[in-house]
């Protein structure tokens, strides 16, 4: 499996998707149908402050919020020439 993974600190929760603006180049390549290897997009939602996101010892490494995914794989070409917004369940 070949996964992109993406963060943002961005508002873009609502309350069945994420919102997320994903380049076109990153889009077309994700959303190729002739592929031997499942291509999954992951969207991690981080705090601003990093300091509210994670903490890391020898003991122990926890990271806060959560991650969302969406396979791509068949959407359809888009007209836009810099940016798609891609909406992933919640």
């Amino acid at each position: 499996m070949d996964l992109q993974v993406k963060s943002t600190s961005l508002d873009v929760l609502s309350l069945e998707s994420i919102r997320y603006p994903l380049k076109i180049k990153n889009y077309n390549e994700l959303r190729k149908e002739k592929t031997i290897v499942p291509r999954i997009l992951v969207v991690v939602l981080i705090p601003e402050l990093l300091q509210e996101w994670i903490n890391q010892s020898e003991t122990e490494l926890c990271m806060r919020r959560c991650a969302y995914w969406i396979s791509l794989r068949g959407q359809a070409e888009t007209k836009n020439t810099d940016k798609v917004t891609v909406y992933i369940p919640r």
